[in-house]
């Protein structure tokens, strides 16, 4: 993936997050958190609509819309889950060894691609499922209190 893939994505992600929040209101994450609901979407909605055999086309709105609807629908799955009586869901900052776990796992993923360095450990990982374990360990310390 190109810098410049990467920069559209957020962009794109970012633009859909914050429709997403206005849309979809008393969803209580703020607009941070859903503007990174928005990226998330944005890859969502790139899985899902094909599956339900839409088609937007392409271009830069098509994929604001497509990743609006991804944002939205996590928007809507995760307000399932607040607690009973119309509360908020109440995140947590991780606690500092999931950040720095998290944190390494990310750099290590970045060294492996960009700089090609290898660690012996890491070699037979694709980079990818490398980030995807710094992030799920960073969303578990996010999501439950204490780790």
């Amino acid at each position: 993936m190109s810098a410049e893939s990467l920069l559209i994505i957020l962009l794109v992600g970012g633009i859909a997050g914050w429709l997403a929040g206005i849309i979809v209101q008393g969803t209580g994450f703020g607009l941070v958190a859903d503007i990174a609901l928005g990226i998330v979407g944005a890859f969502v909605g790139n899985w899902l609509l094909p599956r339900l055999g839409l088609r937007l086309g392409g271009g830069f709105v098509a994929e604001i819309i497509i990743a609006t609807i991804g944002a939205i629908t996590l928007l809507i799955i995760l307000g399932l889950f607040q607690r009973s009586g119309g509360g908020r869901v109440h995140l947590t900052p991780p606690g500092f060894p999931i950040f720095v776990i998290s944190l390494a796992l990310a750099i290590i993923a970045m060294l492996l691609y960009y700089a090609g360095v290898r660690i012996p450990l890491f070699n037979t990982f694709r980079t990818f499922d490398i980030l995807a374990l710094a992030y799920v360990a960073l969303l578990a310390g996010v999501l439950f209190r204490g780790i």
